[in-house]
């Protein structure tokens, strides 16, 4: 579709598809304006309606779903947290609003005029006509006033937007290659290593701590469920669909045969303990799926880049109580495990404290982008500024958790890009910074002025 309306985007059909368009986004959120309406959100004078929340999520859902098609799943719909995020752009929007009351910025009637009179849609040979401009308003059951102070509201975020970014983010050409210089260099990090397993010899707990743990939990302590699986398997070559297979699975009932009515593969996996089908299926998400399924169920179609699978459950056998000794045994390793991890990340925060700390291994020479340190595994989002150790911070300020031990950092050493590198990227790299400057800049001015203004948002109603 979209490689259509390029080709052809200069035919009369293209344009009037465009401006239809384009009239569906202007009018997308009027009319939250009328009273009686159920509020989700306050920030500060300004009230947001269940309609206005409604009408720009649905907005934001439809440009996704434009996107993305059929790849928009449930899992995509989480990632992208669109209830959420729209909320918080509509509470971005009022801040903005409030900010530019409190500096008394204004769009004015020539600003205004010259904004409508911008409007594809409103013109008739190439000139803004107030005739068809009221028609069209009256077409979409718009009521004039509430379409031009919901424009008004939307220059006016602008304005202060345009405002924000020129004033507030100043940086000169220094900033600038002492950033690229961080950013694309390398770096060599020293470390030491906090293992749990090193301290649970110095861990003392009492029996009366486990009895009184088991008493407290001993109705959780099962042997483990074991299941019968298959799985039908569906891709984009198949003659049906996931969701209308699933459908009609939940009215045949028997995966197998319906498999094969379709010319669709099943697979077997037999008999597994719960642990080992939450091992062998992590990929698909196990986990969020098969503890609530009963035999004879059947899942939700589970979606895989360009394939979809289909499980049953053919068998199920719960778990049975453990012996007291043998949970005594799991609480007791459980508790050990804690406290050796509890003492192994104090150690840890002592070692970061310790300029005598020994840092015995070493990364080598990486990436101060990389994404991972080689043999440890990711970098955790909460430590995504490990590699930018310098010499004038020499020792990262907290211990970094690399599956489940504690590794404490220090800088040694750095290699900088090269002057031909960084003069045939200067200009593209400036832009870059600029932008990221600015997104900084908009985001801590977001958090200061929640800090000034009361928002207050009804998370549970929506």
């Amino acid at each position: 579709m979209l490689r259509f309306m390029r080709k052809h985007a200069t035919g009369y059909m293209i344009k009037a598809m465009f401006m239809l368009i384009i009239i569906v986004f202007i009018f997308w959120g009027v009319g939250s304006f009328r009273g009686g309406e159920k509020t989700l959100a306050e920030v500060g004078p300004y009230k947001i309606s269940a309609i206005e929340y409604q009408k720009n999520y649905q907005k934001l859902l439809d440009f996704y779903r434009m996107i993305y098609r059929e790849q928009l799943d449930e899992k995509m719909m989480a990632q992208l947290k669109l209830k959420e995020n729209v909320m918080n752009q509509l509470v971005d929007k009022y801040l903005m609003l409030v900010k530019a009351e409190e500096l008394g910025v204004r769009v004015s009637d020539k600003e205004f005029t010259e904004h409508i009179a911008g409007i594809e849609a409103f013109k008739r040979d190439d000139k803004f006509n107030r005739d068809l401009y009221m028609e069209i308003l009256k077409r979409n059951g718009v009521d004039p006033k509430a379409f031009e102070e919901s424009e008004k509201q939307s220059l006016l975020v602008s304005k202060m937007l345009a405002i924000l970014q020129d004033n507030g983010v100043i940086f000169n050409d220094r900033d600038v290659r002492d950033s690229y210089m961080k950013e694309r260099g390398q770096v060599r990090l020293g470390y030491a290593v906090f293992d749990p397993a090193d301290y649970k010899d110095q861990v003392r707990v009492q029996e009366k701590e486990i009895e009184d743990a088991y008493e407290k939990e001993k109705a959780m302590y099962r042997s483990e469920n074991s299941y019968h699986l298959k799985y039908m398997v569906i891709d984009e070559k198949s003659s049906i669909k996931d969701d209308q297979a699933y459908m009609e699975l939940l009215k045949v009932k028997d995966l197998t045969a319906y498999a094969k009515s379709k010319g669709l593969e099943v697979v077997d996996l037999g008999n597994m303990k719960e642990s080992d089908a939450l091992s062998r299926l992590s990929r698909l998400k196990v986990d969020t799926w098969l503890k609530g399924m009963s035999q004879g169920d059947i899942s939700l179609p589970v979606r895989d880049n360009t394939k979809s699978y289909i499980f049953q459950v053919v068998e199920k056998e719960e778990g049975k109580p453990l012996t007291k000794e043998e949970a005594l045994k799991i609480v007791r390793t459980r508790m050990v495990g804690e406290r050796a991890k509890m003492l192994a990340k104090a150690k840890a925060e002592e070692a970061v404290r310790d300029k005598s700390t020994n840092y015995a291994k070493e990364t080598g020479m990486m990436s101060r982008q990389s994404p991972e340190i080689p043999g440890l595994g990711p970098i955790p989002k909460e430590n995504s500024d490990l590699l930018q150790l310098s010499p004038d911070r020499r020792v990262y300020e907290k211990p970094v958790d690399f599956g489940g031990r504690y590794y404490v950092f220090s800088f040694i050493g750095e290699k900088q890009p090269d002057e031909a590198q960084w003069r045939k990227e200067k200009d593209a790299y400036k832009q870059t910074y600029a932008a990221k400057k600015r997104a900084e800049f908009l985001s801590s001015f977001r958090e200061d002025m929640k800090k000034q203004v009361k928002v207050k948002v009804e998370w549970e109603t929506f």
